[in-house]
């Protein structure tokens, strides 16, 4: 009967010193493939920020060699002319057939002016033209009113605007001006003198 007990005892000894190696080699294999699976998905993911700081990397420098007019976009048309040295400007929204237009693009369009300024919102043109602006102008007092005369090329002035400002109403010194007649440029500059007056 010993036998059988001792026989019995190997046995179990045997069969808990295979477990206790299950056990302790089990977790070894485990980390070992989580350790694996962790490298592989750094590799991944280092690969994918390489590929995004690429694209980015193309993105920027494709932007910015290629500025479009965007569809808030304002072009301002300056005109100089040669008779009387005077600029003139005109501030329009950007037609809807320009949005997406580049620098290029826009000069084939605009043959004969001049890009001053080019972004996505803000355009100049510009270009000399014979002549004068037609935006020289006399007020004087005609009745008792402040009349405006636009003044021609060749020196004649014909009537431009009557205005609903009685003479009477201004200082001395303008009475007497407006008696030889106020010269102005420009037609926010006479749209300031006439507020001044108001």
């Amino acid at each position: 009967m010993n036998k059988v007990i001792i026989t019995i005892l190997a046995i179990l000894v045997v069969i808990g010193a295979m477990i206790t190696a299950v056990v302790i080699y089990m977790p070894d294999e485990k980390n070992e493939a989580k350790v694996e699976i962790q490298n592989v998905a750094v590799e991944n993911t280092t690969e994918k920020e390489e590929n995004v700081i690429e694209n980015t990397t193309n993105m920027v420098e494709t932007n910015s060699s290629e500025e479009r007019i965007s569809p808030n976009a304002f072009i301002t048309f300056k005109q100089t002319y040669n008779g009387c040295g005077h600029t003139t400007s005109e501030f329009v929204e950007v037609p809807q057939e320009f949005v997406n237009l580049s620098e290029d693009e826009l000069k084939e369009r605009y043959t004969d002016w001049t890009v001053e300024k080019f972004t996505d919102t803000d355009i100049v043109l510009s270009k000399e033209v014979d002549g004068s602006c037609n935006e020289h102008y006399v007020v004087k007092d005609v009745d008792g009113t402040v009349v405006v005369f636009n003044k021609l090329e060749d020196g004649t002035e014909e009537e431009y605007m009557v205005t609903d400002i009685a003479t009477e109403y201004l200082t001395d010194t303008d009475k007497i001006n407006m008696r030889k007649g106020i010269e102005v440029n420009g037609k926010q500059n006479l749209n300031q003198l006439i507020e001044d007056y108001e």
